[in-house]
């Protein structure tokens, strides 16, 4: 990746790879930038792989109790973010995105150190409520900062080159890591310190992540900072756009598109692990054998998002969000009801489970980018994320449950049965408010 400074009217502007960045941001802060994309994201998503093992060999969890209690995890990691989320834009448009980013790494690193040392289901939850503090952090700051940095013309290409990252990052981190237990177990480590290890070891890079963000981001508050508005007025602006059906479908798909995320990065990894232990794997094998499967969820996720932007782009958008659904409705039922999750059928399955996922999440994100009016857009998006935690809140709740009284695959089911519903709701606005192409879109903003 080539750096340079170009100069635009008189004002030099560092050029990091194929993005340029606002005057200020010198080369090191760029590449900062793209290494906390790297880990920000799989920093996040590997204690809900590493899930299984934890219940199994640390706390050992009956296998019929293991899903209310990755549910529960859930629910209260949502509640603490849907609580903080907004608090934490507010301190760092006071002290700077620096420090945010930092401590957010920070509480990731110490819940991982404390996650191995629960022994019972409430300090677990503790645990867990101290890693969504990290969660708050790192993930808030990951949009801030990509929001800060570009040039404005060249802010698709950090967004796109981000994504990339973060791609490669939780596929780097889930490919490796989880083989670690297996490797220390064959030297005659027992399962549970070579799980409390793997995860100490994420512990400490968690550390290294803060310090070289700590050295290598901007400092100072941002300029320019718009007042936020309070929560209560942003949910009745929100409340209000909903008037608008096609921003209500939005509202209805974030919901839908998020559980499905959660579902995935909840219960996938847990569910292959205890099928896996019931063939006779040890636990190492079973974790090894769900983290190669998320890897192939994660990749086909990746290599079909770029498909899904130039569909988006090119068709109506409630129409992207019904075929979206289609494929979703698809996907997660096929893996619902897949007899065996470690048998080779699990491979196609897990490509469409990718695409599935990354095409609900992102018609849901284009449509609503399109109907938020210009007059209240932040309000709206925020209505937008807040329907989204709902949308984690209920599916980790329910798949949870369901997961030990029905069938370890019954949250895929679950969420197959709410993608078939919004697949109705959509084809009815479809028809009824279908609203504009979005070529019309981009000559009546610049006609304005």
């Amino acid at each position: 990746m080539t750096t340079s400074t170009e100069t635009e009217n008189g004002i030099q502007n560092v050029k990091l790879g194929p993005v340029r960045f606002v005057p200020g941001i010198t080369k090191w802060n760029a590449a900062t930038v793209f290494y906390a994309g790297f880990f920000s994201i799989a920093s996040t998503v590997f204690l809900s792989v590493f899930q299984g093992y934890i219940f199994t060999e640390l706390l050992h969890i009956p296998q019929d109790e293991q899903g209310k209690l990755a549910g529960k995890l859930v629910a209260y990691s949502e509640l603490v973010i849907l609580c903080l989320i907004g608090v934490a834009g507010v301190i760092s448009d006071k002290i700077g995105r620096r420090p945010v980013y930092v401590f957010g790494f920070v509480f990731l690193g110490i819940g991982y150190a404390l996650y191995p040392l629960a022994t019972s289901e409430d300090q677990l939850i503790m645990f867990r409520m101290v890693f969504a503090l990290g969660v708050v952090g790192a993930t808030s700051m990951l949009a801030t900062v990509q929001a800060d940095y570009p040039v404005e013309r060249d802010r698709g290409k950090l967004v796109g080159t981000m994504g990339f990252l973060q791609a490669v990052g939780v596929v780097a981190v889930i490919f490796t890591l989880p083989k670690l237990p297996k490797q220390l177990t064959a030297g005659g480590m027992t399962p549970e310190l070579a799980g409390q290890i793997t995860l100490w070891i994420f512990a400490g890079i968690c550390v290294i992540n803060a310090v070289v963000l700590a050295l290598g981001l901007k400092g100072g508050t941002p300029s320019n900072v718009a007042k936020r508005e309070g929560f209560i007025p942003t949910l009745k602006r929100g409340i209000e756009a909903g008037k608008n059906p096609r921003v209500a479908l939005s509202y209805v798909a974030a919901m839908v598109s998020r559980g499905d995320l959660s579902t995935v990065s909840t219960f996938f990894s847990l569910w292959v692990m205890q099928v896996g232990i019931s063939k006779g794997m040890n636990s190492a094998d079973a974790l090894k054998a769900g983290a190669m499967f998320f890897v192939i969820v994660t990749v086909a996720a990746t290599l079909w998002a770029p498909v899904v932007g130039i569909l988006c782009d090119r068709m109506n958008r409630v129409t992207a969000l019904c075929m979206a659904m289609t494929l979703a409705t698809v996907g997660y039922l096929v893996a619902g009801f897949l007899p065996d999750p470690t048998s080779a059928l699990m491979y196609p399955a897990a490509i469409l489970l990718g695409m599935a996922e990354v095409n609900a999440v992102l018609a849901a994100q284009t449509l609503i980018g399109q109907e938020a009016p210009k007059e209240g857009r932040g309000s709206v998006i925020g209505v937008f994320g807040v329907c989204g935690g709902i949308g984690i809140l209920a599916a980790g709740t329910a798949g949870g449950y369901l997961f030990d009284e029905w069938r370890p695959s019954a949250p895929f089911i679950l969420m197959g049965a709410a993608n078939f519903t919004l697949l109705l709701i959509a084809l009815f606005v479809r028809f009824k408010a279908p609203g504009p192409m979005p070529q019309d879109v981009v000559r009546e903003a610049g006609a304005h």
